[in-house]
């Protein structure tokens, strides 16, 4: 018996993919893009270079966070930090591939997580793994006014090749960015000690050129922020030097702003 329902549904979109910037970009350019969090502050903690320096370094800053609760929301990203370095190099040894590892040294990442919500539990932060904070942070925002998450990008097993070796090169600095833009959020604050701020501000641009690769961002974060919507710029600090985060979720003039 034959049907008068067609089988396809007439759309530009049909045998293309969402890859093809040909066929996205007269929306891409002409409409607008809507913040869904518009007041967001997104401050990532990093592995090693913040909590992995334990509670000398790690309670005062979450002391100044408890400070700015009352604020406009918070997302608080942790990174991974010499453990997953220690699971990576076994990982290496043993040959497992890139989806692997990112899957791996994301644990950390998520345990350095639940640590610092554990800490701010009192004031009824939660800890949201990448499902919730992905579909469910704005009600939890409601609840606390703030929430921390695992850093590290979910691509797990279907992460990009590694450009050379086989070490994941979406980490935490990319999550915290893809987030902070999916969000629309306000500002895009990363916690280094000192040896990890840029001595002034800088762009993207100047970061990928530079032929010494010391840059204090994740290239791949770089090239991720210049194509961001809502995050044009991201700002440095020095999470050892106390103060320094409040004054940056303050908007004073603090560490190094790195632009597009």
């Amino acid at each position: 018996m034959s049907s008068t329902y067609p089988k396809d549904v007439e759309s530009a979109l049909a045998r293309q993919t969402l890859l093809d910037r040909d066929q996205v970009r007269p929306v891409d350019q002409q409409q607008p893009v809507i913040r869904m969090l518009p007041a967001l502050r997104v401050v990532v903690l990093g592995g090693r270079s913040i909590i992995d320096r334990g509670r000398d370094v790690l309670l005062p800053l979450v002391e100044e966070i408890r400070a700015a609760l009352d604020g406009d929301p918070l997302l608080i990203c942790t990174g991974a930090g010499i453990r997953a370095r220690h699971v990576l190099g076994v990982g290496l040894d043993l040959g497992l591939p890139t989806g692997a590892l990112a899957e791996l040294a994301g644990r950390e990442a998520e345990q350095n997580g639940h640590l610092v919500a554990a800490l701010l539990a009192d004031r009824g932060v939660a800890y949201l793994g990448h499902d919730t904070v992905a579909h469910q942070l704005p009600v939890h925002l409601a609840a606390s006014n703030a929430a921390v998450t695992n850093g590290y990008p979910p691509f797990g097993v279907h992460e990009f090749p590694a450009r050379a070796g086989k070490i994941p090169p979406h980490r935490t600095d990319t999550g915290a960015l893809l987030l902070a833009d999916a969000w629309g959020a306000a500002s895009l604050t990363y916690l280094r000690d000192a040896d990890g701020v840029p001595a002034a501000d800088t762009t993207a641009t100047a970061l990928l050129a530079d032929p010494a690769g010391t840059a204090p961002i994740d290239r791949e974060a770089l090239e991720t922020l210049q194509r961001a919507k809502h995050v044009r710029s991201l700002r440095v600090i020095d999470g050892t030097t106390p103060g320094a985060l409040t004054k940056a979720l303050t908007g004073e003039p603090v560490g190094a702003v790195v632009t597009a």
